[in-house]
């Protein structure tokens, strides 16, 4: 079963991750982009180096490309979606906290509005 790659929206419209991909240069987007159509197709089977768990719910989808370290955090929501939080290009070992703790918001917030119909999913969706 295929799920369905969304990208996180705050409650102003705004969707972090795909400002931080629409930042890119072509073939660093390109790249990303593949990447995110992989993770929707094969998420089932996808292992490091192109994706690991970092926290308790939390994952990262890892991109990297010449210099760059791009990593996206994601969460798997309502059985069949990916919700993609948070963005970042990695420069040290770890991934900083913050931006874990960044993404855990994200992903409590995108709940609790779909919880309350303010988040609606197509039919089917969810």
């Amino acid at each position: 079963m295929d799920k369905r790659v969304i990208y996180y929206e705050d409650n102003r419209g705004k969707k972090p991750v795909k400002e931080f991909i629409d930042s890119f240069d072509s073939k660093t987007k390109g790249k990303t982009l593949a990447r995110l159509d992989f993770l929707e197709k094969h998420w089932h089977e996808a292992r490091r180096p192109f994706v690991d768990k970092i926290d308790k719910d939390l994952y990262e989808l890892r991109v990297e490309f010449a210099w760059n370290n791009i990593r996206i955090i994601y969460a798997y929501m309502f059985r069949d979606h990916i919700v993609l939080l948070h963005g970042l290009q990695k420069k040290t070992k770890k991934i900083p906290e913050n931006d874990k703790l960044k993404a855990r918001n994200r992903m409590i917030d995108f709940q609790i509005r779909y919880n309350e119909g303010r988040i609606v999913l197509r039919k089917g969706d969810d």
